[in-house]
This record gives structure tokens, sequence and C-alpha cells, in this order.
């Protein structure tokens, strides 16, 4: 999923279908009865974390894994 970040209004956009997937992610974590529950903020800030680990790359750069 694609997450715009506005760096000239500071301020991170989440396209509408962000939030359906995040119910769908807890109602799987619930029915195998884990406790726990993302929030979206959570969920962002565990995604950037990991994506910050990676190389950043150019819109038109391959990417080769």
């Amino acid at each position: 999923m694609r997450i715009i970040l506005d760096t000239d209004k500071g301020r991170i956009i989440l396209p509408k279908a962000f939030f359906v997937n995040l119910d769908k992610m807890n109602k799987i974590l619930a029915d195998g009865g884990s406790d726990k529950k993302w929030t979206a903020e959570e969920y962002v800030k565990d995604q950037f974390e990991r994506a910050l680990k990676e190389t950043m790359l150019r819109a038109e750069d391959r990417v080769v894994k």
C-alpha cells in the first residue's frame, strides 16, 4: 500500500483503503487469539522503520530482491 509523506505540509496521507486493510489485519489477529491491535499510527511507524532500513529508491528504479 502506498502512503504519501508530504514534507511540505509535514503530514502523512493514508488512502481510504488503508483503514479497511487495517481492520482486516486486526480481525485476523483477534481471530488468531492475539491481544495485539494495530492503530494507524503504530502500523505506519512500524512500516516506516522497516522501510528506512532499505535503500531509498526513485519511482523509476527497478527493485531486485
